[in-house]
Order: structure tokens, then sequence, then C-alpha cells
């Protein structure tokens, strides 16, 4: 069985507005499991 896997990218308006744990737990609620997390700045 082939294992599916997501790449999600939380835009920097929602970053700034506190938003980040709020996006997660919806992820979570949908059955999704986060297994890494990652915070860059890009230039």
């Amino acid at each position: 069985m082939a294992t599916e896997r997501t790449l999600s990218i939380i835009k920097p308006d929602a970053v700034a507005k506190n938003a980040i744990g709020e996006i997660i737990a919806r992820f979570e609620k949908a059955g999704l499991k986060v297994v890494a997390a990652k915070m860059m700045h890009l230039s």
C-alpha cells in the first residue's frame, strides 16, 4: 500500500496573524497527521 504525503505552505499573512496553530488544528481535525514542521524565512 502506497503512502500519500502532502506539503503545506502557510502564507506570511497567516503567520503574522498567529494563525499557525489553528491551521494545524484544522489538519488534525480532518484526520491528517503532522509529522514534521519547519519555519523558514525566504528571500
